[in-house]
């Protein structure tokens, strides 16, 4: 099995094939050391912080014959796990959230693993602590959010950047985006969702401290957006999906 050399895609990986008594190893992200010993359940099912050196990796055991890729309802329940064990470790600390579903055949392989970006892993961690991911949804007149995938497979970065649109809702947007990443950490265009009103996404990495000044700058903004017929929803906080790489 190849070995992914970095961790934050969204790639569905399957699992690798394993005898009866085998139990293969789910990862779920990494954590800092301190977290060593901490347990998240999450739907009855229990993934643990594991000390890897100076690090630990949230893991659980699986069976490998659970595993089922092609279908779609199986992948969201994963996503939905996946998610809320993230979102208990990140209120203890900063995580570097691994691939959805990335599973290995046993403990050989994690090491392998952890020796290869064990640096890198620390870096990321360095850089993610104390921030969040937000995400900003626009949308084309009054909305109601229907937001029933878990965010993780919502929410995927866009190839590009820029905001293709024209006239004053053109000028709004750009002006919208821009204010909002000069207080971001980082920020990434995301994929347009499946709905004709959808305008307009972006993801944030936000240190906590701006939070309140970030919601300010969409409060400016709303009185604009009235006008033009747009609708804002501000998604969050999450653990940091789209900037862990």
């Amino acid at each position: 099995m190849k070995l992914p050399s970095r961790i934050g895609s969204r790639s569905i990986k399957r699992a690798p094939s394993a005898s009866p008594q085998q139990r293969a190893v789910q990862l779920f992200g990494v954590v800092s050391a301190e977290l060593a010993g901490r347990r998240f359940i999450v739907d009855g099912k229990a993934a643990a912080a594991v000390a890897y050196g100076n690090l630990a990796l949230v893991i659980r055991d699986v069976d490998p014959g659970e595993w089922n890729p092609e279908d779609h309802n199986w992948i969201a329940r994963q996503a939905a796990v996946h998610q809320r064990v993230l979102e208990r470790a990140m209120h203890a600390g900063p995580v570097v959230p691994a691939a959805l579903c990335t599973v290995f055949r046993g403990r050989d392989e994690l090491d392998a693993l952890v020796r290869n970006n064990a640096e890198r892993w620390r870096k990321a961690l360095a850089r993610l602590a104390g921030k969040q991911e937000w995400c900003l949804h626009v949308y084309w007149g009054p909305h109601v959010a229907s937001h029933f995938a878990p965010y993780v497979m919502r929410v995927a970065p866009a190839a590009r950047n820029q905001i293709a649109l024209e006239g004053r809702n053109a000028a709004h947007m750009n002006a919208l985006w821009k204010a909002c990443a000069a207080l971001a950490s980082a920020s990434r265009r995301i994929e347009s969702l499946p709905n004709p009103h959808y305008l307009f996404g972006a993801t944030f990495l936000m240190r906590r401290a701006s939070l309140r000044e970030f919601r300010s700058v969409l409060l400016r903004f709303a009185g604009t957006a009235r006008e033009l017929g747009l609708t804002y929803y501000l998604d969050g906080p999450h653990p940091p999906f789209t900037f862990a790489q």
